[in-house]
Protein backbone atom coordinates (compact mmCIF):
# COMPACT_ATOMS: atom_id res chain seq x y z
CA UNK A 1 0.00 0.00 0.00
CA UNK A 2 2.98 2.08 0.61
CA UNK A 3 4.05 1.45 -2.52
CA UNK A 4 1.02 2.18 -4.52
CA UNK A 5 1.13 5.67 -2.24
CA UNK A 6 4.53 6.36 -3.40
CA UNK A 7 3.20 6.26 -6.97
CA UNK A 8 0.39 8.22 -6.65
CA UNK A 9 2.16 10.76 -5.37
CA UNK A 10 4.92 10.53 -8.40
CA UNK A 11 2.11 10.47 -10.70
CA UNK A 12 0.77 13.57 -9.15
CA UNK A 13 4.00 15.73 -9.04
CA UNK A 14 4.59 14.78 -12.79
CA UNK A 15 1.59 15.95 -13.95
CA UNK A 16 0.98 19.35 -11.62
CA UNK A 17 4.34 20.60 -13.21
CA UNK A 18 4.80 24.13 -14.47
CA UNK A 19 4.62 23.09 -18.22
CA UNK A 20 1.70 21.05 -17.38
CA UNK A 21 -0.35 24.30 -15.71
CA UNK A 22 0.34 26.38 -18.42
CA UNK A 23 -2.77 27.96 -20.15
CA UNK A 24 -2.38 30.09 -23.39
CA UNK A 25 -5.17 32.28 -24.87
CA UNK A 26 -4.14 33.41 -28.33
CA UNK A 27 -6.21 36.68 -30.05
CA UNK A 28 -6.29 35.10 -33.54
CA UNK A 29 -7.58 38.34 -35.03
CA UNK A 30 -5.19 40.56 -33.74
CA UNK A 31 -8.35 42.83 -32.06
CA UNK A 32 -6.01 43.89 -29.29
CA UNK A 33 -7.15 41.94 -26.17
CA UNK A 34 -4.45 41.19 -24.72
CA UNK A 35 -3.50 44.73 -23.07
CA UNK A 36 -0.68 45.02 -20.31
CA UNK A 37 -3.64 45.66 -17.90
CA UNK A 38 -5.30 42.77 -18.76
CA UNK A 39 -2.04 40.61 -18.06
CA UNK A 40 -1.68 42.84 -14.86
CA UNK A 41 -5.45 41.97 -13.66
CA UNK A 42 -4.66 38.12 -14.51
CA UNK A 43 -1.45 37.97 -12.74
CA UNK A 44 -2.94 38.85 -9.64
CA UNK A 45 -5.78 36.46 -9.72
CA UNK A 46 -5.20 34.04 -7.01
CA UNK A 47 -5.30 30.86 -9.14
CA UNK A 48 -2.41 32.03 -11.02
CA UNK A 49 0.74 31.72 -10.55
CA UNK A 50 2.52 33.98 -13.30
CA UNK A 51 0.93 35.64 -16.35
CA UNK A 52 2.53 37.38 -19.63
CA UNK A 53 1.61 38.39 -22.66
CA UNK A 54 3.75 36.92 -25.35
CA UNK A 55 4.21 37.94 -29.48
CA UNK A 56 4.73 36.23 -32.14
CA UNK A 57 8.36 35.64 -32.65
CA UNK A 58 10.39 37.76 -34.99
CA UNK A 59 13.70 36.72 -36.93
CA UNK A 60 16.82 38.92 -35.61
CA UNK A 61 20.63 38.59 -36.41
CA UNK A 62 23.58 40.45 -34.50
CA UNK A 63 23.54 43.70 -36.10
CA UNK A 64 27.35 43.83 -36.68
CA UNK A 65 27.15 40.57 -38.28
CA UNK A 66 24.31 41.68 -40.74
CA UNK A 67 22.22 39.37 -43.05
CA UNK A 68 24.95 37.03 -43.18
CA UNK A 69 24.83 35.91 -39.65
CA UNK A 70 22.70 33.17 -37.50
CA UNK A 71 18.74 34.23 -37.46
CA UNK A 72 17.36 33.17 -34.30
CA UNK A 73 13.98 34.17 -32.43
CA UNK A 74 13.15 37.10 -30.51
CA UNK A 75 9.79 37.25 -28.57
CA UNK A 76 8.36 40.84 -27.70
CA UNK A 77 7.02 40.19 -23.68
CA UNK A 78 4.78 42.17 -21.78
CA UNK A 79 5.03 42.31 -17.86
CA UNK A 80 7.19 41.52 -15.02
CA UNK A 81 10.36 39.58 -17.35
CA UNK A 82 11.38 38.05 -13.61
CA UNK A 83 8.49 35.78 -13.91
CA UNK A 84 9.32 34.44 -17.28
CA UNK A 85 13.45 34.35 -16.85
CA UNK A 86 16.47 34.63 -14.99
CA UNK A 87 18.81 37.50 -15.30
CA UNK A 88 22.86 35.83 -15.23
CA UNK A 89 24.39 38.93 -16.21
CA UNK A 90 23.89 42.56 -17.15
CA UNK A 91 20.58 44.23 -16.40
CA UNK A 92 16.91 44.14 -16.49
CA UNK A 93 15.69 45.91 -20.18
CA UNK A 94 14.08 48.88 -20.52
CA UNK A 95 11.19 48.78 -22.98
CA UNK A 96 12.73 48.19 -26.80
CA UNK A 97 16.01 46.55 -24.93
CA UNK A 98 16.82 42.98 -25.17
CA UNK A 99 18.26 39.79 -23.32
CA UNK A 100 19.84 37.16 -24.97
CA UNK A 101 19.36 33.25 -23.69
CA UNK A 102 23.06 32.21 -22.57
CA UNK A 103 22.38 29.06 -25.07
CA UNK A 104 22.03 31.70 -27.48
CA UNK A 105 24.76 34.18 -27.15
CA UNK A 106 27.80 32.26 -29.00
CA UNK A 107 25.41 31.55 -31.95
CA UNK A 108 24.58 35.65 -32.77
CA UNK A 109 28.29 35.55 -32.33
CA UNK A 110 28.47 37.57 -29.01
CA UNK A 111 31.40 37.18 -26.43
CA UNK A 112 29.43 38.96 -23.88
CA UNK A 113 25.52 39.81 -23.38
CA UNK A 114 25.59 43.09 -24.67
CA UNK A 115 25.61 44.53 -28.14
CA UNK A 116 22.48 44.90 -30.72
CA UNK A 117 20.16 43.06 -32.88
CA UNK A 118 18.31 43.70 -35.86
CA UNK A 119 14.92 42.95 -37.44
CA UNK A 120 14.50 44.44 -40.70
CA UNK A 121 15.02 48.06 -39.89
CA UNK A 122 14.40 48.06 -36.24
CA UNK A 123 17.16 47.46 -33.98
CA UNK A 124 17.19 46.27 -30.28
CA UNK A 125 19.72 46.75 -27.52
CA UNK A 126 20.93 44.05 -25.91
CA UNK A 127 21.44 44.63 -21.91
CA UNK A 128 21.88 41.57 -20.75
CA UNK A 129 21.86 37.49 -20.31
CA UNK A 130 19.21 35.20 -19.15
CA UNK A 131 18.18 31.74 -18.65
CA UNK A 132 14.20 31.12 -18.97
CA UNK A 133 12.00 29.46 -16.06
CA UNK A 134 10.41 26.34 -16.44
CA UNK A 135 7.68 26.26 -18.67
CA UNK A 136 8.96 29.46 -20.68
CA UNK A 137 12.21 26.73 -21.93
CA UNK A 138 11.43 27.19 -25.75
CA UNK A 139 12.99 31.38 -24.82
CA UNK A 140 16.01 29.47 -24.28
CA UNK A 141 16.63 29.42 -28.33
CA UNK A 142 16.90 33.73 -28.78
CA UNK A 143 16.18 36.68 -27.27
CA UNK A 144 13.12 38.18 -25.29
CA UNK A 145 12.14 41.71 -25.45
CA UNK A 146 10.42 43.96 -23.25
CA UNK A 147 7.08 45.61 -24.12
CA UNK A 148 6.87 49.50 -24.12
CA UNK A 149 3.89 48.91 -21.49
CA UNK A 150 1.13 50.06 -24.15
CA UNK A 151 1.39 47.70 -27.27
CA UNK A 152 -1.28 44.69 -26.85
CA UNK A 153 0.28 41.36 -27.14
CA UNK A 154 -0.86 38.62 -29.41
CA UNK A 155 -1.51 35.89 -26.46
CA UNK A 156 -1.53 35.64 -22.96
CA UNK A 157 0.71 32.90 -21.08
CA UNK A 158 -0.92 32.13 -17.71
CA UNK A 159 0.70 29.50 -15.33
CA UNK A 160 -2.02 28.18 -13.34
CA UNK A 161 -1.44 27.90 -9.61
CA UNK A 162 -3.53 24.14 -9.72
CA UNK A 163 -4.70 21.83 -11.86
CA UNK A 164 -7.19 21.79 -10.18
CA UNK A 165 -7.81 25.57 -11.12
CA UNK A 166 -7.21 25.51 -14.58
CA UNK A 167 -11.40 25.52 -15.76
CA UNK A 168 -11.93 28.59 -13.30
CA UNK A 169 -8.46 29.81 -14.29
CA UNK A 170 -9.70 29.93 -18.12
CA UNK A 171 -13.17 31.15 -17.93
CA UNK A 172 -11.71 34.19 -15.58
CA UNK A 173 -9.07 34.37 -18.48
CA UNK A 174 -11.45 34.68 -20.93
CA UNK A 175 -13.90 37.20 -19.30
CA UNK A 176 -10.96 39.49 -18.67
CA UNK A 177 -9.56 39.86 -22.77
CA UNK A 178 -13.36 39.98 -23.01
CA UNK A 179 -13.68 38.54 -26.83
CA UNK A 180 -16.65 39.66 -28.84
CA UNK A 181 -16.89 36.70 -30.51
CA UNK A 182 -15.22 33.33 -28.64
CA UNK A 183 -14.17 32.18 -32.20
CA UNK A 184 -11.60 35.70 -32.01
CA UNK A 185 -9.57 33.62 -29.72
CA UNK A 186 -8.41 29.90 -29.53
CA UNK A 187 -7.26 27.79 -26.06
CA UNK A 188 -4.65 26.18 -25.28
CA UNK A 189 -6.19 24.53 -21.80
CA UNK A 190 -4.72 21.95 -18.88
CA UNK A 191 -8.64 21.48 -18.24
CA UNK A 192 -8.50 18.32 -19.90
CA UNK A 193 -5.20 17.37 -17.52
CA UNK A 194 -7.32 18.03 -14.43
CA UNK A 195 -9.31 15.31 -15.43
CA UNK A 196 -6.63 12.82 -16.12
CA UNK A 197 -5.15 14.21 -12.91
CA UNK A 198 -8.34 13.24 -11.01
CA UNK A 199 -9.29 10.69 -12.78
CA UNK A 200 -5.25 9.05 -12.12
CA UNK A 201 -5.82 10.01 -8.45
CA UNK A 202 -8.92 8.34 -8.08
CA UNK A 203 -8.21 4.64 -9.96
CA UNK A 204 -4.55 5.01 -7.49
CA UNK A 205 -6.31 5.67 -4.38
CA UNK A 206 -9.51 3.86 -4.63
CA UNK A 207 -6.39 0.71 -5.31
CA UNK A 208 -4.48 1.27 -2.32
CA UNK A 209 -7.70 1.69 0.05
CA UNK A 210 -8.96 -1.21 -1.04
CA UNK A 211 -5.59 -3.43 -0.33
CA UNK A 212 -4.98 -1.37 2.85
CA UNK A 213 -8.96 -2.10 4.38
CA UNK A 214 -8.63 -5.76 3.69
CA UNK A 215 -5.11 -4.90 5.40
CA UNK A 216 -6.77 -4.52 8.63
CA UNK A 217 -9.56 -5.92 8.12
CA UNK A 218 -7.91 -9.27 8.26
CA UNK A 219 -5.71 -7.64 11.25
CA UNK A 220 -8.65 -6.63 13.23
CA UNK A 221 -10.51 -10.30 13.30
CA UNK A 222 -6.65 -11.56 14.32
CA UNK A 223 -7.20 -9.11 16.72
CA UNK A 224 -9.83 -9.90 18.27
CA UNK A 225 -9.59 -13.73 18.32
CA UNK A 226 -6.38 -13.23 20.38
CA UNK A 227 -8.19 -10.98 22.50
CA UNK A 228 -10.70 -13.16 23.18
CA UNK A 229 -9.31 -15.75 23.68
CA UNK A 230 -6.81 -14.16 26.62
CA UNK A 231 -10.03 -12.82 28.09
CA UNK A 232 -10.88 -16.40 28.15
CA UNK A 233 -7.67 -17.63 30.15
CA UNK A 234 -7.76 -14.87 32.79
CA UNK A 235 -11.45 -14.84 33.15
CA UNK A 236 -10.47 -15.99 36.78
CA UNK A 237 -8.48 -12.67 37.09
CA UNK A 238 -11.43 -10.42 35.83
CA UNK A 239 -13.99 -12.37 37.83
CA UNK A 240 -11.86 -11.70 40.67
CA UNK A 241 -11.30 -8.33 40.57
CA UNK A 242 -15.30 -7.48 39.33
CA UNK A 243 -15.97 -9.68 43.00
CA UNK A 244 -13.42 -7.11 44.52
CA UNK A 245 -15.28 -4.40 43.64
CA UNK A 246 -13.94 -3.44 40.30
CA UNK A 247 -16.31 -1.61 37.86
CA UNK A 248 -17.38 -2.85 34.16
CA UNK A 249 -15.42 0.01 32.86
CA UNK A 250 -12.25 -0.62 34.44
CA UNK A 251 -12.06 -4.11 33.08
CA UNK A 252 -13.10 -2.78 29.71
CA UNK A 253 -9.90 0.36 30.10
CA UNK A 254 -7.66 -2.67 31.10
CA UNK A 255 -8.35 -5.14 28.29
CA UNK A 256 -7.68 -2.03 26.21
CA UNK A 257 -4.73 -0.80 27.61
CA UNK A 258 -2.94 -4.65 27.66
CA UNK A 259 -4.26 -4.70 23.91
CA UNK A 260 -2.53 -0.49 22.67
CA UNK A 261 0.68 -1.59 24.59
CA UNK A 262 0.82 -4.83 22.65
CA UNK A 263 -0.49 -2.97 19.41
CA UNK A 264 1.79 0.13 19.55
CA UNK A 265 5.51 -1.63 19.31
CA UNK A 266 3.86 -4.14 16.81
CA UNK A 267 2.95 -1.41 14.61
CA UNK A 268 6.09 0.58 15.12
CA UNK A 269 8.33 -2.70 14.00
CA UNK A 270 5.45 -3.37 11.14
CA UNK A 271 5.63 -0.14 9.70
CA UNK A 272 9.12 0.60 10.20
CA UNK A 273 10.20 -3.08 8.69
CA UNK A 274 7.80 -1.89 5.31
CA UNK A 275 9.37 1.32 5.18
CA UNK A 276 12.63 -0.29 5.16
CA UNK A 277 11.50 -2.89 2.29
CA UNK A 278 9.91 0.00 0.33
CA UNK A 279 13.38 1.97 0.14
CA UNK A 280 15.29 -0.92 -0.67
CA UNK A 281 12.84 -1.26 -3.26
CA UNK A 282 13.73 2.49 -4.13
CA UNK A 283 10.01 3.32 -4.28
CA UNK A 284 9.56 4.68 -0.14
CA UNK A 285 6.13 5.78 0.75
CA UNK A 286 5.55 9.36 1.62
CA UNK A 287 6.09 10.52 5.71
CA UNK A 288 2.57 11.37 6.41
CA UNK A 289 1.58 7.85 5.00
CA UNK A 290 3.60 6.14 6.98
CA UNK A 291 2.76 7.93 10.43
CA UNK A 292 -0.84 7.48 9.52
CA UNK A 293 -0.61 3.82 8.81
CA UNK A 294 0.88 3.22 12.27
CA UNK A 295 -1.84 5.27 14.11
CA UNK A 296 -4.72 3.71 12.09
CA UNK A 297 -3.09 -0.05 13.20
CA UNK A 298 -2.98 1.37 16.43
CA UNK A 299 -6.48 2.55 16.65
CA UNK A 300 -7.90 -0.63 14.62
CA UNK A 301 -6.30 -2.92 17.11
CA UNK A 302 -8.15 -1.04 20.05
CA UNK A 303 -11.53 -0.97 18.27
CA UNK A 304 -11.05 -4.65 17.80
CA UNK A 305 -10.20 -5.30 21.20
CA UNK A 306 -13.56 -3.55 22.50
CA UNK A 307 -16.32 -6.63 21.87
CA UNK A 308 -13.88 -9.16 23.86
CA UNK A 309 -13.22 -5.95 26.68
CA UNK A 310 -17.20 -5.61 26.76
CA UNK A 311 -18.01 -9.68 27.13
CA UNK A 312 -15.23 -9.80 30.00
CA UNK A 313 -17.09 -6.93 31.80
CA UNK A 314 -20.62 -8.59 31.10
CA UNK A 315 -19.84 -11.38 32.42
CA UNK A 316 -21.24 -12.63 36.30
CA UNK A 317 -18.37 -12.60 38.52
CA UNK A 318 -19.97 -14.98 40.90
CA UNK A 319 -20.20 -17.73 37.91
CA UNK A 320 -16.86 -16.83 37.03
CA UNK A 321 -15.05 -18.25 40.39
CA UNK A 322 -17.86 -20.94 40.67
CA UNK A 323 -15.48 -24.15 41.52
CA UNK A 324 -17.12 -27.06 39.72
Amino acid sequence: VGRTAAAEDQVLSRLDTAGSRLLVVTDDRDAGLVTPAAVQVLAGLDTVERAIGVDPPSDVVNTVVGDGGDRLPAWRITGDLDQVVQLTAGRWPQPGEALVATDAQERLGFTHPAGSVASGDTQHDVVGGFTAREPFDNFNAGLIIAGDGATAARSVHVVVASVEAARATEALTIATLGPTDPADVSIQSPAALADLQLAVSGDLGDYGRGILALTLGGGAFLITVVVLAEVLLRRRDLGRRRALGAPRWALVTLVLTRTITAAVPGAAIGVGAGAVTAHAWAQPPPAAFTAATATLTVLVAAAAAIAPALIAAGRDPVGVLRTP
